[in-house]
């Protein structure tokens, strides 16, 4: 077992003694007390079944268990994944700083999650600086053609794709994220499924709303707003009103510019210069892009 091999009895041994549980207490009858001290000691690895009795005795799951063997830090592609997904994809700079990292981590190891990361690079990179959405979309490809041959999605390949959303025409994008929303029910109460299925969500209504397709823009942000009120976004609720607000006004509406300026107030309110400034930024393109 791999996934277990440097530090796995050290890191057992050093929870086991801070939670003060006795040797007998981990095996509790199901790991002999000889194996069980070997696995300590580093002298064997757990098989599978042993490694899920012992983290369900440390009421602890694989990933923290992980996170402390490796002094408590993620590893380095957990590390890269993450900031691929976190980041705000017209950051060019953090964009090319997160591509040579994982061009670096391929030069050791053959991963295809981190090498869709650094063709999705490309793509945005090239959107960011340019615009130019089509030779983007060549960037992109090779891993849409790698993902839509998968009988199935899993939290990592839903975040690409959400990543790469924006770079598909709007009706074929329309019908991804369809189909990225019924896989995410599979995940119903895992801690990432909210924030996945929410920022598809987001995004495919900035896509509806850069291509005029304002009643259906309109739908999509009102399944929006109970949530970030509930949850007491003011980040969130603010950039619904103004996606909304614009696609009213757009469509004619007077009441569009009353919920754009509520947008600003909030945010004003909130005293966030960052986010509002990234808000007039956003509004500045919608402008560009409906006037174009």
């Amino acid at each position: 077992m791999d996934n277990h091999s440097a530090g796995f009895g050290k890191t057992l041994l050093k929870i086991r003694k801070n939670k003060h549980y006795s040797q007998q207490y981990m095996a509790e009858n199901k790991i002999h007390q000889s194996t069980y001290s070997k696995m300590e000691r580093d002298l064997i690895e757990p098989t599978l079944g042993n490694y899920r009795h012992l983290l369900s005795r440390l009421d602890m799951t694989d990933e923290e268990f992980h996170y402390i063997m490796r002094e408590y830090n993620h590893s380095e592609k957990e590390q890269l994944v993450a900031a691929f997904l976190n980041l705000s994809f017209n950051d060019v700079p953090l964009l090319k700083e997160i591509r040579e990292k994982a061009l670096i981590y391929l030069d050791v190891h053959t991963d295809y999650i981190i090498a869709d990361i650094v063709h999705l690079t490309d793509a945005l990179i090239i959107l960011a600086r340019t615009g130019d959405i089509l030779n983007a979309r060549k960037e992109a490809m090779p891993v849409w053609g790698r993902l839509e041959k998968l009988d199935g999605w899993y939290l990592v390949e839903l975040g690409m794709i959400n990543a790469m959303l924006f770079l598909f025409p709007i009706d074929e994008a329309i019908l991804i994220s369809e189909t990225a929303f019924k896989q995410t029910k599979k995940y119903a109460g895992h801690p990432s499924t909210t924030k996945i299925a929410t920022s598809l969500r987001y995004n495919l209504c900035l896509l509806l709303l850069k291509n005029n397709r304002y009643e259906e823009t309109i739908a999509c942000i009102d399944e929006l707003i109970p949530a970030a009120k509930q949850a007491g976004s003011y980040r969130h609720l603010s950039v619904c009103y103004l996606r909304k607000g614009f696609a009213l006004a757009k469509s004619g509406m007077p009441e569009g510019q009353i919920m754009i300026d509520q947008a600003f107030r909030l945010i004003e309110a909130a005293d966030d210069p960052a986010f509002k400034a990234s808000l007039e930024n956003e509004y500045t393109i919608l402008e560009e892009a409906a006037s174009s």
